[in-house]
């Protein structure tokens, strides 16, 4: 199976200007806008996995890219900004207050930026974060994280206000026609659009009109941060690359501040039943190719985690191949994150991957020697078996291993992970950058 997200988008003309929306299975919405005559483009939002889906859209439309824009520090995902602007020569837009590194356009309140003939005006909307920017076009509101469809941010973290997000809310709705589309940076029940007309209509929150009760019920009973939400901002603001490979101590360190959602665990599902990172993902190597809608709604940094390394090496090669960004290899696997001093659980005593590989080919060892007392031809089998185990040591790569890996009694009846949990709290139902509904709380 190829990346989901790879698929061809629609094009949608809103006022003279064509918007390919981009959806990740993480909720995260990213655009492509485009004035047709000049053929210049921009960029908003673009998630790190997204980044080679929209390059390839921008050559293939024959579209120069003049601006990459993020409307606001991103707490949930890593920007792609910095990866997308460099092959275009594009400018990289952002709020003065967000301090991005590589940013060189700080627009103010109401600046234009040209596209062509036509112009996106910015507006600085605080509430989510001091640094949002909304991006108004004719015709269309590129909301990011600040007015969702049927929701609306959330501003307990990031030095987000309540009380401003009202005024921001409030702004918007008295100076944008009802017919306006909204493109809005997150939806988690796969929309694309809505317009202000029917947000006012059916909106929870812009249903109240009183800016204390609004800021009272938005921040009653928060919700869970974002998974990896510090590494995440250090990614985001400066500009840090995501490492190939971490020690397994690093992995430690990770887990310990809840990163334990972002493992995900390539060895076979016995394996995984034999021993755990508690709140790990499984996804076993043999199934990664039918199961990247699960890789991509882990939250990144997405750690690569084997029994020794081997595995989540082959692992990451497969899926950079599909264009999946954000992968780290654990080196050592779960052997050395054990020996780091990390927690694991341990289940049902079954038979080891390893000890497997041992007894098989020891039996087809001592098959070979036995025989090549009948036909000295038999004792090929036994060579070939030490050659193989001689390989396996010194490349940590093992055929036997796959082999046996792939074998009924290694097949859990269900995936690890239902227990180990591991899910990207993107992908919750009201999603890790939404509010939840007014009046409700988390265990509603």
């Amino acid at each position: 199976m190829n990346n989901p997200i790879t698929a061809q988008q629609p094009v949608e003309t809103v006022g003279g200007l064509l918007v390919v929306p981009f959806k990740h299975p993480q909720g995260c919405r990213s655009y492509l806008v485009a004035e047709p005559t000049s053929r210049k483009a921009v960029a908003i939002d673009p998630h790190l996995d997204l980044v080679n889906v929209l390059a390839e859209r921008v050559r293939a439309e024959g579209w120069s890219l003049s601006y990459v824009i993020d409307t606001h520090t991103h707490a949930d995902h890593p920007s792609g900004a910095g990866a997308l602007a460099p092959q275009f020569s594009s400018t990289r837009v952002a709020h003065p207050k967000s301090n991005h590194v590589g940013v060189t356009r700080k627009p103010e309140d109401g600046e234009a930026l040209d596209l062509g003939d036509k112009q996106i005006i910015v507006r600085h909307a605080p509430g989510h974060t001091p640094d949002h920017v909304v991006l108004v076009t004719d015709g269309a509101l590129f909301s990011g994280d600040t007015l969702h469809i049927g929701g609306v941010a959330r501003t307990d973290f990031l030095g987000g206000d309540a009380g401003q997000l009202f005024d921001t809310l409030q702004n918007l709705l008295s100076t944008l026609s009802d017919d306006i589309i909204l493109f809005p940076g997150h939806d988690y029940e796969g929309r694309v659009q809505s317009t202000l007309g029917l947000e006012k209509d059916g909106n929870p929150w812009l249903a109240i009109r009183d800016r204390s009760e609004f800021v009272e019920k938005l921040t009653a009973n928060p919700r869970p941060q974002p998974a990896n939400m510090k590494q995440l901002l250090r990614l985001n603001c400066e500009g840090m690359n995501i490492p190939e490979r971490i020690p397994a101590a690093d992995l430690v360190a990770y887990v310990s501040q809840d990163g334990a959602g972002s493992v995900i665990d390539v060895r076979t599902p016995m394996e995984v039943a034999t021993e755990q990172v508690p709140g790990s993902h499984s996804v076993p190597l043999d199934e990664i190719n039918n199961r990247v809608d699960e890789i991509l709604r882990t939250a990144a940094p997405r750690f690569l985690l084997c029994r020794s390394g081997a595995r989540a090496n082959k692992a990451r090669d497969a899926l950079t191949k599909l264009g999946i960004g954000g992968l780290t290899v654990v080196e050592g696997g779960l052997e050395a994150y054990r020996a780091s001093g990390g927690v694991t659980v341990k289940g049902a005593g079954h038979m080891s991957l390893e000890r497997q590989v041992r007894i098989a080919a020891g039996t087809l060892v001592l098959i070979g020697v036995a025989l090549g007392f009948v036909h000295p031809a038999f004792f090929a089998l036994a060579a070939f078996v030490g050659a193989g185990l001689t390989f396996a040591g010194i490349t940590d790569r093992c055929g036997m291993a796959l082999i046996l890996a792939k074998m009924p009694w290694n097949k859990a009846s269900d995936r690890a992970d239902s227990k180990a949990g591991g899910t990207c709290a993107a992908s919750a139902p009201s999603g890790s950058c939404a509010a939840s509904p007014p009046g409700t709380t988390d265990k509603d």
